[in-house]
């Protein structure tokens, strides 16, 4: 299954590239380009209202000069294989995490360590720090994708289960956690307690209803969006990760745009990501009850136990990462 998809996934980004969308080398105008913008979240999730909203601003502020066709729920393929599109020159824009990201440069993955990032105002300054500017330096010159953002909230990750409360990490044991197929979520959930299983996005909402796995861990309003309450019964506050998701451009694509369109998309960029930490604030505060109402029980779980569980995670990356990375990103005042 996962060979099929990815043939599918290059058979969908060669008709990308024939079909006209291709912006490396071919010296078109900017106006005759439709910027191709992939989410991974679905089309209700604050990040695909906040990339809509953007579209929208582009279109009005250019003057028509630049549209904006957004794609969400991975319409256009996993996060992974979206950023091989921009690489290769068939999609322009992407919003993704630090661990798919990480793939293509490893530190990004030192922003997904348990408990590294104490809160949102941390987050905050941690995305607009220099520690960040030299990841996004690396990322261009590396794999030519430039990084416009990395503050865009994703919301605090907790654990989700189908059939039993879970107040301290032993009583994970045995437990089959779903986890993204990226080394530092399997890291973070076997140090939990658990058994990480990997399983795609787009996958989980089937392996929770079919048992597959027995819980997951993402935030309240990916919880919410995606119907997991429909195969989970608790829902425990860890607030393990407090997580950004970034916007990537095509770097050839985006520098060679003119000077005032770049200016255009930049300022409705930051629009787009204010508007959706906004609404992303909200709704973890809202779409909770809306869990509660749905069914689920809400635990308090020992977040000391959790934390102490995990300390260690990120001295396994450290090699690829260089030493004291974690350090830095935790010292950020």
């Amino acid at each position: 299954m996962k060979k099929s998809v990815k043939v599918l996934s290059v058979l969908l980004a060669l008709m990308l590239f024939v079909s006209g969308a291709v912006f490396a080398g071919g010296g078109r105008e900017a106006r005759d380009e439709a910027i191709k913008f992939s989410t991974p979240v679905a089309p209700d999730h604050a990040n695909s209202l906040s990339a809509q909203k953007f579209a929208e601003d582009v279109e009005r502020n250019s003057g028509g000069r630049l549209k904006v066709e957004v794609f969400p729920a991975n319409q256009l393929g996993e996060v992974k294989d979206v950023i091989e599109f921009l690489m290769i020159g068939s999609v322009h824009m992407y919003i993704g995490g630090t661990s798919e990201t990480s793939l293509f440069q490893p530190e990004w993955g030192a922003l997904d360590c348990p408990y590294l990032i104490r809160d949102y105002d941390h987050l905050m300054r941690v995305a607009r720090s220099d520690v960040i500017a030299e990841l996004k330096e690396r990322m261009e010159r590396n794999r030519g994708v430039a990084i416009l953002r990395a503050d865009m909230y994703y919301g605090a990750r907790h654990l989700t289960t189908s059939s039993k409360e879970i107040r301290t990490p032993a009583d994970l044991r045995g437990m089959l956690i779903r986890a993204p197929d990226q080394p530092i979520y399997l890291s973070m959930v076997r140090a939990m307690g658990a058994t990480p299983t990997p399983v795609a996005f787009g996958d989980l909402y089937m392996a929770l209803r079919q048992g597959v796995v027995d819980g997951q861990e993402n935030p309240i309003p990916t919880i919410y969006t995606y119907k997991y309450y429909e195969a989970q019964r608790f829902i425990m506050m860890t607030g393990h990760l407090v997580r950004t998701n970034v916007i990537g451009a095509a770097a050839r694509w985006y520098r060679g745009l003119p000077d005032d369109l770049r200016g255009i998309l930049d300022r409705d960029l930051e629009a787009s990501v204010e508007y959706s930490n906004r609404l992303t604030l909200q709704q973890e505060v809202e779409m909770l009850e809306e869990l509660r109402r749905n069914g689920m029980t809400v635990i308090q779980p020992d977040i000391e136990a959790f934390r102490h569980a995990t300390r260690d995670v990120h001295r396994e990356f450290e090699r690829e990462w260089g030493a004291g990375l974690a350090e830095r990103v935790a010292a950020i005042r």
